[in-house]
């Protein structure tokens, strides 16, 4: 079955039990975003990959990751982690003109995900974050002297 890619379970099954299917091509159920996804990037397609070979081996380990890509542009590293389309509110970090700062998006008041330049302890936080499910206040992500891994202990 297909509807914008594979139509694959979260252990990468397809409607064909005896065919997984990972990576770009599929759509799958994110639990980050609470829908369902197709996503083109490299980390998604490894750790699928993962589940769907457990999935052939009759052990059932359910892709669950957070969503996250980066990319290299000159001299500015762009992180993203989450889901952030279709957010309600961006709270920024830092100061853009410096370089180096982060975009912070709530849903209904609960983070969904950011996009960090030049700032990779942000994005390593929010991934964090965003797996162990922790909230996080707007007030906490503006403030740049607010440590995000005290959130974490």
């Amino acid at each position: 079955a297909c509807d914008n890619g594979i139509i694959v379970d979260e252990f990468g099954r397809t409607s064909d039990p005896a065919i997984v299917a990972v990576g770009d091509c599929t759509n799958h159920p994110c639990k980050a975003a609470g829908r369902r996804l197709r996503l083109e990037s490299v980390q998604n397609a490894i750790d699928q990959a993962k589940s769907a070979a457990m999935a052939l081996l009759d052990i059932e380990q359910a892709y669950e990751a957070v969503p996250w890509f980066w990319s290299d542009q000159y001299e500015a590293k762009l992180q993203i982690a989450g889901v952030n389309d279709g957010a309600e509110e961006e709270i920024l970090r830092g100061d853009p003109s410096s370089g180096s700062f982060s975009v912070f998006y709530f849903t209904g008041g609960r983070l969904c995900g950011a996009d960090s330049v030049n700032k990779p302890a942000d994005h390593m936080a929010v991934r964090r974050l965003l797996t162990k499910n922790v909230a996080i206040t707007q007030a906490q992500a503006q403030d740049e002297e607010f440590n995000l891994k005290s959130l974490l202990q």
